[in-house]
């Protein structure tokens, strides 16, 4: 409890504490069996949002692509008061291919893509052939 009566135990990542206590053990249960299934994907999905920003904010990917910011929608969902927005990107990747992509993806508050921002983009290393959002480019 609290290490209030013992030693204090190592700080958990609260994105996969936030995952344990919605899918695994009593806690999952009890959310299966009073939050609808779509509620519980939403959840989730936001879980995956925030964890796919943090892995590109601590350096975990490496730059795969860059984009050029065609049109920023936002969601109306939140992840610690920052915004999900849908970003519609002309992607160069690094082998020289173009294409347009479509992606949701969590981004800061303090640096929401215009139209017209270069952003970086890397390979999810949970899934190698997607690209996951890094941020803007300087």
């Amino acid at each position: 409890m609290m290490g209030l009566f013992g030693k204090s135990k190592k700080q958990k990542d609260p994105l996969e504490e936030a995952d344990r206590i919605a899918n695994k053990g009593f806690t999952g249960l009890m959310m299966k069996g009073f939050v609808p299934k779509q509620h519980r994907d939403l959840i989730n999905q936001s879980l995956s949002s925030a964890k796919q920003a943090q892995m590109a904010a601590s350096g975990g990917v490496t730059l795969a692509a860059t984009a050029i910011v065609q049109s920023v929608t936002d969601t109306g969902k939140l992840v610690n008061f920052d915004p999900i927005v849908v970003i519609v990107l002309n992607v160069t990747e690094t082998n020289g291919s173009s294409y347009q992509k479509t992606m949701e993806t969590l981004v800061s508050k303090l640096q929401i893509p215009r139209p017209g921002d270069t952003v970086g983009l890397g390979y999810n290393p949970a899934n190698p052939v997607e690209l996951i959002y890094m941020g803007l480019l300087a």
